[in-house]
């Protein structure tokens, strides 16, 4: 996977990509086809438009829909896995003060090398090794703690469940770091861009002006939705990244709780 500085103007370039390969098929259609051998095939070619169109707004539609829930799932991950970090961070204040301050710094440092280092690596989809370090040391220091009083019996329970849900949240997070669109899907998804468009070759506009206008404007709309399926399917890439945001918030609890 490539590291995108700036989804978005990728984005724009594909929309822009998508119109003039359009309109030059277009042009190239109207050089090599006469307007009554066009015309003629008005009839047949609006049934295997009609066909093809739905197929397509179909199969478009739903992709759009799924990536978009997609990244919704990947920002309510990254949330409930730094929510856990913040809940374990606070029930620490319960601990011996030794385990306390070592809890809390293990807690800053992960957070700081995930905004630090591993957004970053999450555009690439990877990780940072030194951040799943610092959350396995973490891990292993509240499963080795031996509560010893009565109210450290009673609050370590809920101090494991939140460090659970912490690395749970983890590994879904890197794991959907790593997917994305199936290949398979993706040549599709532009095959039938290619196909829907071509089809509206076969249709004669008298002002050739026009049909450029109105072409112009199909491959606008399924470039768009391409888009929006490019930018969702990469929640932790491009300009905002999900892990930055959440944990970038995580950092400033962290140090007003520590006051």
């Amino acid at each position: 996977m490539f590291m995108f500085e700036s989804i978005y103007f990728l984005a724009f370039l594909l929309v822009l990509g998508s119109v003039t390969v359009a309109v030059a098929g277009l042009l190239v259609t109207r050089k090599l086809l006469t307007l009554d051998k066009l015309k003629r095939s008005h009839e047949v070619g609006g049934y295997f438009l009609a066909v093809v169109g739905t197929l397509y707004a179909v199969l478009l539609g739903l992709v759009v829909v799924d990536a978009m829930q997609r990244y919704q799932v990947a920002q309510s991950i990254s949330e409930q896995e730094a929510a856990s970090l913040v809940d374990v961070f606070v029930l620490s204040a319960q601990l011996p003060k030794e385990m306390r301050l070592q809890v809390e710094n293990m807690c800053n440092e992960y957070a700081g090398q995930v905004v630090k280092t591993e957004a970053g690596a999450m555009k690439n989809g990877t990780y940072c090794p030194i951040a799943r370090e610092r959350a396995i040391d973490l891990m292993r220091a509240l499963m080795d703690f031996e509560p010893k009083t009565e109210n450290e019996k009673a609050l370590y329970p809920q101090l494991v469940q939140e460090a659970s849900a912490f690395w749970q949240n983890r590994q879904k997070r890197i794991t959907m770091a790593g997917a994305g669109l199936p290949t398979m899907e993706w040549i599709v998804l532009i095959a039938g861009a290619f196909f829907t468009v071509f089809f509206t070759y076969f249709f004669v506009v008298d002002e050739l002006r026009l049909q450029i206008v109105m072409t112009g404007i199909v491959a606008i709309l399924i470039s768009l939705n391409l888009s929006l399926i490019f930018v969702f399917e990469h929640p932790f890439a491009g300009d905002e990244n999900l892990s930055s945001q959440a944990f970038d918030s995580v950092r400033g609890v962290f140090a007003h709780l520590r006051k």
